[in-house]
């Protein structure tokens, strides 16, 4: 026969300072255990962040120099330190709407930049050149004179800019005299009579020296004519300090 024995029980004894401890411990919600919902104290603005913010807007600099591509690559760079420093310390560090802006004001900025300047390089007229075209240089077939728009541009010591090809011939860098014609198919060779008004001698000053393209190039400088050319001579000749 056994007999059940029962003890009383007696609370442990909590402290003051322990009794609301735990009270604080049971208010907290699974939420606030994740880290959701918790509201972060100061959080300092990530310096590269601005930084790369302040870079970006100085791209389109761009369009003057090219040595100004320092902008857009190292408000880039910035940028993606700063956010990569803003998202591993979400607590210590805020800026990230300044960190994006710099990085695709950057690029944006960047890309439209390098494309403009690309397009002026290779499509514009550069500035102080006059645009001119072979067909222009031929005289006028009733008087078989000279156009006078051309003539003026030589008395007034005006600069051309005319597109064409490179006569190929056994030098090929380093070019400073060449003849410079109208086609790709114009040869010396393949008819009696050629059109001298379909060619251009051309000489480079200075240290512009040349590298023979196959394919349609610009050449740039002041233009001199010879109206009392012979058979046998070239009308027209180029001073050239402009290659493209």
């Amino acid at each position: 026969m056994s007999v059940a024995i029962t003890v009383p029980f007696e609370p442990r004894y909590t402290s003051p300072m322990q009794q609301e401890f735990d009270q604080s411990i049971s208010t907290i919600t699974k939420e606030e255990l994740s880290g959701k919902g918790v509201t972060a104290g100061y959080r300092a603005v990530s310096v590269l962040a601005v930084v790369a913010l302040f870079l970006s807007l100085f791209t389109p600099l761009m369009l003057m120099s090219n040595w100004f591509i320092i902008f857009p690559l190292s408000g880039a760079a910035c940028g993606l330190f700063g956010l990569y420093k803003i998202l591993t310390c979400p607590f210590d560090y805020t800026g990230k709407g300044f960190a994006m802006g710099g990085i695709v004001f950057s690029f944006v900025l960047g890309l439209t930049s390098a494309g403009w300047g690309i397009y002026q390089f290779y499509f514009n007229v550069p500035y102080g050149y006059t645009a001119v075209d072979f067909l222009e240089l031929r005289p006028d077939p009733q008087t078989n004179k000279l156009p006078e728009t051309i003539l003026q541009i030589a008395k007034d010591h005006r600069k051309i800019y005319i597109k064409g090809y490179i006569y190929p011939g056994r030098q090929m860098s380093g070019i400073q005299n060449f003849m410079f014609v109208r086609t790709v198919e114009h040869c010396q060779f393949c008819s009696p009579e050629q059109n001298p008004f379909d060619m251009i001698s051309v000489h480079c000053i200075g240290d512009l020296r040349i590298q023979y393209r196959p394919k349609q190039v610009h050449i740039g400088g002041e233009l001199y004519i010879n109206e009392t050319f012979k058979y046998g001579e070239l009308p027209y000749h180029i001073e050239a300090d402009l290659f493209r």
